[in-house]
């Protein structure tokens, strides 16, 4: 059975061959929707980033967020891979070797191909096998399978000469035993008997014997023409099944030639690098099951009719049953086409990277490598320059600079760019943590071991009302902090404790951020439309209040999308209901109650 999804079983990143890797919580990759939108017809994040072209890379794509590392060897070694990668057509060697250029569709076939292949529920008798479980070892014999092939292409030819076969081997049997009979007088023997056979009456007493006779000679005959008919068929879809295995395994050889290309290409140019050396003997294991599938295909002739094709045809037989049954095969398949989506993804990360959309980081040399951070403070702290929303990636958007030495709160109306920055942040956080990249222009990370994220609380019909889903939350997070004290977490808030009356929300959010901040070792952004809440937390030295500029002019706002230091007092839920083409009297009442 073959699924898309079954690949990502046999072929892991690179990453997930770290062992300091983090998995990146469900939640997170839901709520900044990196694979997945609500909005069906909206892309996801990680499309904008890595841009995948074909069905491997979109399976593939769907992998990328499960983890991220604090391994700082292994982030510097994926920029390493991404500064000298070039597509495989671009490869040294790709024209002289002869490799195919497989595009996009033709790995969708490809795709397909192996899909027909390994699902096809009645693969045995539409091939003609042995389809008995205690004869299905026969599959695997060329020999056997050359006899059946014979066999099934000489059946019309065999039903044919069969009646004559036995109306001849008497003549010499008598000949033999040493009695005097001359061919004519044999002749005329046959004559009287094939007279007095059922197929012999039609043509030679049709017309003097009763309906009956004739009704019976008729369908006796049509039997033997039938046979004859359906013996000619097998040998049609004999001739066809072998002209589309001919197709089948040309292609796979195609096909591996370009995986065996790629794939050695990785090991030439990356085999030296510490991190990956896991990940690349893997890769060899794969590679050497390819190479000799290989080595057997190339030994398959170009279909034609002719006495040498007729002798390969068990041999051919037996390979093609072999891609079908073979688990190994199945495997070393899916794993060829989860490194091809790799691949597409790495092309269109580079693609970005090269265009200036996306820079690489640098990480902190302070922090110890494969250790637990400590509280022992330093200079060096996670900061941004000019970092954006991904998902903006080719709109110009506007860019920021943020840097995490304190923890930060945001305010500002409605619209004017607060959780986007707050996304901007935990999203470029984890690609860098992932690939030591990101939507920024530059940025020093100092990774974070623990990565939490409170966005987009569900209000459910569950058991949890929209507060009790918020508190929960905090909850998960305060009790991963406290488990994990000498690690380093970092934390997103966006508008926190929403779901209860602002009085409540305020008290709350403080006495939960102020018990948070007080582990030098979290660091956290918090978006919220409480002035209060930000003038009291502001007056703890590890918190710093921002705000996203809005110019109000009149009775309109432009918003600039800028992050600047301060506490923003601009009201914005007016101009958002004006905006909405609310009632005139719902908006003048609402703007006189304001004043």
């Amino acid at each position: 059975m073959f699924k898309l999804e079954y690949i990502n079983n046999e072929f892991r990143l690179p990453i997930s061959y770290c062992k300091n890797k983090m998995e990146l919580n469900d939640n997170i990759k839901k709520d900044l929707e990196l694979v997945e939108c609500v909005d069906p017809s909206a892309n996801p994040i990680y499309s904008h980033v890595f841009k995948p072209t074909n069905v491997l890379g979109e399976t593939i794509n769907k992998e990328i967020p499960k983890h991220y590392t604090t391994n700082k060897i292994f982030l510097t070694e994926t920029q390493t891979v991404l500064k000298h990668h070039v597509p495989i057509n671009e490869q040294s060697g790709f024209e002289d070797q002869q490799i195919h250029n497989y595009s996009d569709s033709e790995l969708d076939n490809i795709v397909k191909i192996w899909d027909e292949i390994k699902n096809d529920t009645g693969f045995k008798e539409k091939y003609m096998y042995m389809d008995w479980d205690f004869l299905l070892f026969l599959n695997k014999h060329d020999w056997f399978l050359q006899i059946m092939s014979l066999y099934n292409l000489s059946s019309p030819v065999l039903s044919l000469l069969f009646p004559i076969f036995i109306l001849i081997v008497p003549f010499f049997i008598i000949k033999i035993r040493g009695l005097k009979l001359s061919m004519n007088e044999y002749i005329e023997i046959l004559k009287i008997i094939i007279s007095n056979h059922a197929i012999g009456k039609v043509f030679t007493q049709f017309n003097s014997v009763d309906n009956s006779q004739k009704v019976y000679l008729l369908v006796s005959a049509a039997f033997y023409v039938f046979s004859i008919y359906q013996n000619i068929l097998v040998c049609i879809r004999f001739y066809n099944n072998m002209k589309k295995i001919h197709n089948y395994m040309f292609e796979i050889k195609r096909y591996l030639d370009y995986s065996i290309f790629s794939m050695t290409k990785f090991i030439e140019n990356y085999g030296t690098l510490s991190t990956y050396q896991d990940f690349i003997e893997n890769m060899k294991n794969s590679l050497y099951i390819m190479q000799d599938l290989k080595g057997h295909l190339e030994k398959i002739t170009e279909f034609n009719v002719s006495f040498n094709k007729i002798t390969e045809i068990g041999f051919i037989m037996k390979h093609f049953y072999d891609i079908y049954e073979d688990p190994t095969y199945n495997k070393v398949f899916l794993y060829s086409f989860g490194f091809h989506g790799y691949m597409n993804n790495l092309d269109g990360l580079k693609k970005n990277i090269d265009e200036k959309y996306i820079s690489y980081a640098t990480f902190d040399k302070l922090a110890r490598e494969n250790k637990p951070e400590t509280k022992t403070k330093t200079k060096a702290e996670t900061k941004f320059k000019k970092a954006y929303y991904p998902a903006l990636i080719s709109k110009n958007p506007v860019k920021n600079d943020y840097k995490l030495e304190k923890n930060l709160i945001i305010t500002g109306p409605n619209a004017s760019g607060k959780t986007t920055v707050l996304k901007s942040a935990i999203i470029n956080l984890v690609l860098s943590q992932q690939w030591g990249c990101g939507c920024y222009e530059t940025a020093n990370i100092k990774p974070f071991k623990y990565i939490h994220c409170y966005l987009n609380i569900p209000d459910t019909s569950g058991r949890d009302s929209l507060f009790q889903a918020e508190a929960r939350r905090c909850k998960e997070i305060i009790d991963c902090v406290n488990e994990n004290k000498e690690e380093s977490h970092f934390a997103v808030f966006d508008e926190l404790y929403s779901g209860t009356n602002p009085e409540e929300a305020v008290i709350s959010a403080r006495a939960f951020m102020e018990y948070l901040v007080k582990n030098e070792n979290v660091k956290c952004i918090l978006t919220t439309h409480y002035i209060k809440l930000c003038k009291q937390l502001g007056k703890i030295k590890t918190i710093k209040n921002y705000n996203m500029k809005t110019i109000k002019k009149n009775d309109n706002f432009e918003y600039t999308y800028s992050l600047i230091e301060g506490i923003s007092k601009t009201k914005g839920g007016l101009k958002v209901l004006t905006d909405m083409n609310y009632p005139k009297e719902i908006i003048d009442k609402t703007n006189k109650l304001m004043k």
